[in-house]
């Protein structure tokens, strides 16, 4: 019995390794002037959990997301109100790790970003343009970049299963903060919707997994912190909450695993770097979503995963633009 116990550990870390790419919470650079919430929510993205079984995993994970909708406070309004109108951005995310023994490892994060970004440059927050007796003058900006590099340490000795952990590193400025077309000697895109915060950021965080029977579950938190500011600019706290679990139980006959996640995040107002105006009152929010996932397992070195995100409550600060839904795959060989 007991041999047969460690087998299902680790066939659950196994699964856990590389499905927790899915746990991609936020480390969302906000737009200043009343734009976005959630521009970089799948940067998390590290490539989740440590493994008993292999030493490293290499994951590409896409994720989509269409921010055109705006959000004020818990409600969704008129994005009559709100100067920017859309953010679409494709997320790729080369995720590399590897675990030297038992106790400690190595993460690293390569995001490349294909952004659209499309804003009124005569628009005013929570101010039509006609109440303003002005026309709209819609500017727009694209840029296909290298985002902020993450790499993180992770620290799995608290049991011999390494069920938990912890993990540390830093996210590094080596995206752009003035990519994009430009308008009148400046970038079109503001510096909280650049691919780069263009700051050094401390991340912190945890996890802890378990199993019962055919079921498995597991959770992960994230703390990010701006460690200095870039040409006056400091991107606002964030703390990065998910809970999630998965069935094993027709793995072996469909070579499909299902999942299923809360995810919270939480971000403070940014500093800095905002509209002359409104300064940061725009930036800051905490989101909920509910993600039903499932993982592929081709072979024992071969999986596929995909979610979605749902949002089932959010809160604004000031006008922000949201996505109705946010959407993940992935391919991960480990070895």
């Amino acid at each position: 019995m007991a041999n047969l116990f460690n087998i299902h550990k680790i066939a659950t870390l196994r699964f856990l390794s590389t499905t927790v790419t899915a746990i991609t919470i936020a480390m969302i650079p906000n737009m200043a002037s009343a734009c976005a919430c959630g521009c970089g929510v799948f940067n998390l993205g590290l490539p989740g959990l440590p493994s008993t079984f292999y030493k490293t995993k290499i994951s590409l994970q896409y994720d989509y997301m269409n921010q055109n909708e705006t959000q004020h406070g818990s409600s969704i309004v008129s994005g009559n109100l709100n100067p920017d109108k859309q953010i679409e951005t494709n997320f790729f995310n080369l995720n590399i790790q590897h675990m030297f023994n038992h106790q400690w490892g190595i993460m690293a994060m390569i995001p490349y970003w294909n952004r659209h970004f499309v804003t009124d440059s005569n628009g005013s927050v929570g101010l039509t343009d006609a109440s303003q007796g002005v026309s709209p003058q819609i500017l727009t900006s694209n840029a296909t970049v290298l985002s902020d590099i993450r790499i993180m340490g992770m620290y799995t000795g608290f049991s011999s299963d390494m069920s938990s952990g912890i993990t540390f590193g830093l996210k590094l400025p080596t995206g752009p903060t003035n990519a994009g077309n430009y308008y009148q000697g400046g970038p079109i895109m503001d510096r909280d919707t650049q691919p780069g915060t263009g700051t050094n950021d401390l991340l912190l965080g945890g996890y802890k997994v378990g199993n019962e029977s055919d079921w498995g579950w597991f959770t992960q938190i994230l703390w990010r912190h701006a460690l200095d500011s870039y040409q006056g600019y400091r991107p606002g706290d964030s703390v990065n909450l998910a809970v999630g679990a998965h069935y094993d139980g027709i793995e072996s006959g469909t070579h499909l695993i299902p999942t299923l996640q809360l995810n919270y995040q939480w971000r403070g107002h940014d500093q800095g770097g905002g509209d002359a105006a409104y300064g940061n009152m725009n930036s800051g929010y905490s989101n909920l979503y509910i993600t039903p996932g499932v993982q592929i397992n081709l072979s024992s070195k071969w999986l596929l995963n995909t979610s979605v995100y749902l949002p089932i409550y959010r809160y604004a600060n000031g006008y922000q633009q949201v996505a109705h839904f946010m959407a993940n795959a992935g391919v991960t060989y480990q070895f």
